[in-house]
């Protein structure tokens, strides 16, 4: 009874992050709204935002931390957390990532279309001001990462097997890519095989700092490689 009461908490935490998450993208991505809805400045709602920032990402951790002091077989976010061959596994979880979207996207007959997650972000890109760079490229990957590789392991693959490893993966990279195709368009492959990478990363460096950091590098190649090209001219 303790277990599924255990599991019932896991479950409600998910549903929380997640929410906090959804309520913290409102900040970010409808700044002038809020602007207008709290009857504040911008320099208040900036304020409120890094505030809302702190306390969304410090929830989600303990959250997250909190499910490995009850349960943790697979020995996730041991120290050193920080080594060369886990840095080098995050650098081929990168690699991959950009072959398998670029490949797919040419197999599928995809390269002159957008997603409909995308297609939100650009227009969404247009009302956001400063702050979409910011979400897209670090508060996003760190959120995501914890609630869809941490959370979801610690409550439906704790037990440390090989089928767990790789059912957990397929199964981690199917509800990124829901999140981000609910449509289930043919968009959906791609997100599921980039939430499957990351998945892998995560399980292979047994420390969400990896995942993290490789979500936040793809996302943030297209500004990167805008300003290199900008800088070229």
């Amino acid at each position: 009874m303790k277990k599924l009461f255990n599991w019932l908490g896991n479950i409600a935490g998910i549903i929380l992050a997640f929410a906090s998450y959804q309520i913290l993208e409102c900040f970010y991505f409808l700044p002038y709204q809020l602007e207008k809805m709290l009857h504040i400045n911008y320099a208040i709602l900036i304020v409120l935002t890094v505030v809302a920032t702190v306390l969304v990402v410090a929830f989600i951790f303990y959250l997250y931390q909190s499910q490995l002091k009850t349960a943790n077989e697979w020995q996730f976010n041991q120290s050193p957390h920080w080594d060369v061959r886990r840095l080098l596994i995050m650098l081929v979880g990168l690699i991959l990532i950009v072959v398998c979207a670029y490949s797919l996207q040419i197999l599928l007959g995809m390269t002159k279309s957008t997603s409909a997650n995308q297609a939100t972000l650009d227009k969404i890109s247009l009302q956001a001001g400063g702050l979409f760079i910011p979400m897209v490229c670090i508060i996003a990957p760190i959120c995501e990462e914890t609630i869809f590789r941490g959370l979801f392991f610690n409550t439906f693959f704790m037990k440390e097997t090989r089928i767990n490893k790789w059912l957990g993966i397929v199964c981690s990279g199917f509800v990124f890519a829901y999140m981000h195709d609910p449509s289930i368009t043919k968009f959906i492959i791609i997100y599921w095989v980039l939430g499957c990478i990351l998945a892998w990363v995560y399980m292979t460096t047994k420390d969400l700092r990896y995942s993290i950091l490789t979500h936040m590098l793809y996302n943030s190649l297209p500004y990167l490689l805008n300003s290199v090209s900008l800088l070229m001219k």
